[in-house]
């Protein structure tokens, strides 16, 4: 299995006891159950967002890494990074057929948090279905990767050090990219870890409507299929899940422990966000609740190494 690297002092890694939920914002999430309202839980994390909270970041948007309207990312710096950073890019949900990479926070926060800790920050916007059926998302995000690798350096990024991180539909995307071998060109090689953060991905053959995305297709769109590529990848895994996340969160979650645990090797370090629902975990990112980051910056620092 590849590794990671992290350069000795690169990351501002969490040392102390990751804080959790705060409890009235937990007792409101409990309250509306698997709800998958958005705009009931955006007040909740509204404030921890100001004008603040960007303070000492660089952000360049719109910077185009293909000839698609869509084909968009933003970078996101710190004015105290180190050079030579890490670079987390990250991959917006919304069922595959919506979404942005900029909002007033999420997805935001995401490569907010990513500059504050020490990292380079980058956040895609991608085709989207059912216009840009498969396998548009997962070429879109190549595209992307090729781009970092081929730019970062100049915003004081690694190329050779690249996390790629999915949330909801995003996930499925990074997962689709990191296991489908014959998407991967040059870019591939400076991907070193891969974070799914609550994927959806059938357990058995669901009737109805072929998938927006994936169409028909069972092979694309199963937990099994997903299971063996992933397994073959070689690329570092964390799967994040939410206790009020959809059941369909939850089995595919399950389904993945399941299937790549059978190999220590292959099993993703695994994070199950109490009190968090399917937004909040990720709207909790760059917050003093470290339920989800906490975990993640001990993967990064512990399973995926260190230079000495």
């Amino acid at each position: 299995m590849r590794k990671f690297w992290i350069a000795a002092g690169a990351l501002a890694l969490c040392t102390s006891a990751s804080a959790q939920v705060p409890q009235d914002i937990a007792a409101k999430i409990a309250a509306a159950g698997q709800s998958m309202d958005p705009a009931a839980f955006e007040p909740l994390y509204a404030t921890y967002f100001g004008p603040e909270a960007w303070t000492g970041i660089r952000i360049e948007r719109d910077i185009a890494y293909g000839s698609d309207p869509l084909q968009k990312l933003d970078v996101y710096t710190s004015e105290q990074h180190p050079r030579g950073a890490p670079v987390v890019l990250f991959v917006h949900g919304g069922g595959f057929t919506r979404g942005d990479k900029h909002g007033r926070y999420q997805p935001d926060n995401m490569t907010l948090w990513a500059a504050r800790q020490g990292m380079v920050g980058v956040n895609i916007n991608y085709r989207l279905a059912p216009g840009a059926p498969w396998p548009a998302g997962a070429q879109d995000l190549a595209s992307a990767i090729a781009w970092t690798r081929a730019n970062i350096a100049r915003y004081g990024g690694d190329p050779d050090r690249i996390i790629v991180w999915g949330h909801s539909a995003g996930a499925n995307h990074v997962a689709d990219y990191v296991g489908h071998s014959e998407l991967h060109g040059p870019e591939f090689a400076g991907v070193q870890g891969a974070i799914l953060l609550s994927p959806n991905y059938p357990v058995a053959a669901q009737a109805g409507q072929p998938n927006a995305y994936y169409g028909a297709d069972r092979s694309l769109n199963s937990i099994d299929a997903t299971v063996e590529r992933l397994r073959a990848s070689g690329v570092p895994l964390f799967l994040g899940d939410a206790e009020f996340d959809p059941e369909m969160m939850l089995a595919t979650s399950r389904g993945l422990r399941e299937g790549l645990c059978t190999d220590a090797a292959t099993c993703p370090r695994y994070v199950h966000l109490k009190d968090h629902n399917h937004f909040t975990e990720g709207w909790a990112v760059g917050t003093d609740d470290q339920s989800l980051t906490g975990p993640l910056m001990q993967w990064i620092s512990d399973s995926l190494g260190e230079r000495g």
